[in-house]
């Protein structure tokens, strides 16, 4: 189960260009801070980005960098580092130079580089082997797999971190030193934990910068999803110009519309009932879109409502990680922080319930994977659990219930729809 779920939210290595910030020659206004977006949430439709906008800024030392995240189902965190750098000097231009091209084009060599500097990073989301098990040196049969969906969540990275010199410390526990003072550039690991999402923890992490820290530029990253969320941050002497926020904000809208607009034309086309994905001519219901060129979701129920009648199969096609859920609870988060400030995962989203079946690895990752769910009678808790394959998921439902349904992706909250069901 693990390995499916994992698999689902790794899917980043799909492509897209890597975009510069293109700076402009003037001086920011002093004590105004600098936005950097953290994922984005389309108006018009929903969206997700594992991304920064923008990935390339300049600042001055003691400047204030606002990094506010749109809360699309995903945990984000900004974190820097020496024990870092090198790791992201290394995968970054692999992406800006490879990411963009499909998995079978990208030389074995460049999947070597980038997963060998990539490893070196803590990612909660990381596709690296860890250490042989017992079963692997002794010859003997592996326990079953366990029906937790996620492992215990790394504390370092979920709650704030900072290491000042030295080795960042290895066994996920909670840091000692949680207090993010001004950031001077020689700290070893310097985290945020995620950013807040509900409404008492503010959505926005404030990178303070110390007036002393040097001129240079430090690298900085995600580390849930690893270098494809990654950008870099320009340090620059105090009397030398910089983009002033407002021009930063415009160019993080020109980046923003370079990967909306393929999104937007994908949207049209599903609601006019058919898009096409990887030369094939798809119609149907569609739960989740995606664009080939755009490293990012579309979080829509493409028709939104639904009409069958009892007992007829409502298939779904679904692209990118989701889940097909009904009577859902009051809404409950993908992961929990608890009183003491740990940070727990919610098993329920992701496990099927109510009766859905377990589903398997996808024999063929180059075919889709076709899923029955059986039927459900319009009582209770209902969910597909998230669902993922390289392709995309055809999953089949039936209503023995007349009624109207509503029914959401638990990991995307604003992704909703209804089936209304007639005798």
């Amino acid at each position: 189960m693990w390995k499916r779920i994992r698999s689902a939210l790794r899917w980043t290595w799909i492509g897209g260009l890597v975009l510069a910030l293109v700076l402009a020659g003037c001086a920011s206004p002093a004590g105004e801070a600098i936005t950097v977006r953290v994922d984005y949430s389309h108006d018009e439709f929903n969206t997700q980005f594992i991304r920064f906008f923008p990935d390339e800024i300049q600042v001055h030392p003691g400047d204030v960098v606002r990094f506010v995240q749109d809360w699309t189902g995903e945990a984000h965190t900004v974190t820097f580092g020496t024990e870092l750098r090198e790791a992201l000097e290394t995968t970054r231009p692999l992406i800006e130079q490879y990411g963009h091209l499909p998995e079978d084009q990208v030389p074995p060599e460049i999947f070597g580089q980038f997963l060998e500097a990539e490893c070196t990073l803590p990612v909660l989301f990381s596709e690296c082997e860890g250490p042989p098990s017992e079963s692997e040196t002794t010859g003997e049969s592996e326990p079953a797999e366990s029906e937790e969906a996620f492992p215990p969540i790394d504390q370092r990275i979920a709650q704030p971190c900072v290491v000042e010199e030295g080795a960042i410390p290895a066994d996920g526990a909670p840091c000692p030193n949680q207090e993010l003072g001004a950031f001077d550039g020689t700290e070893s690991f310097y985290n945020s934990g995620f950013i807040g999402f509900e409404t008492d923890r503010e959505n926005v992490f404030n990178l303070q910068l110390s007036e002393s820290i040097a001129p240079g530029t430090y690298p900085f990253f995600c580390a849930v999803h690893g270098s494809f969320q990654s950008g870099v941050m320009e340090v620059v002497p105090a009397d030398q110009p910089i983009a002033s926020p407002s021009e930063v904000n415009q160019q993080t809208r020109r980046e923003l519309n370079e990967v909306v607009e393929p999104f937007a034309q994908v949207f049209a086309q599903a609601q006019g009932g058919e898009i096409v994905m990887g030369g094939e001519a798809l119609s149907g219901n569609f739960s989740g879109l995606v664009d080939e060129q755009v490293q990012g979701l579309l979080n829509e129920f493409v028709p939104e409502t639904i009409a069958a009648q009892v007992n007829q199969p409502v298939t779904w096609l679904m692209f990118g990680p989701h889940s097909i859920s009904f009577d859902v609870p009051e809404y409950f988060p993908i992961y929990d922080v608890q009183d003491d400030g740990s940070v727990t995962a919610n098993d329920e989203i992701f496990l099927p319930a109510g009766g859905a079946p377990e589903i398997a690895e996808p024999e063929d990752p180059t075919e889709p994977l076709v899923i029955d769910g059986g039927s459900w009678d319009g009582s209770g808790f209902w969910s597909s659990g998230v669902l993922y394959s390289d392709q995309y998921v055809q999953y089949t439902l039936r209503f023995t219930t007349p009624g109207t349904y509503p029914y959401a992706c638990l990991i995307h909250p604003p992704m909703v729809g209804t089936i209304e069901v007639t005798g």
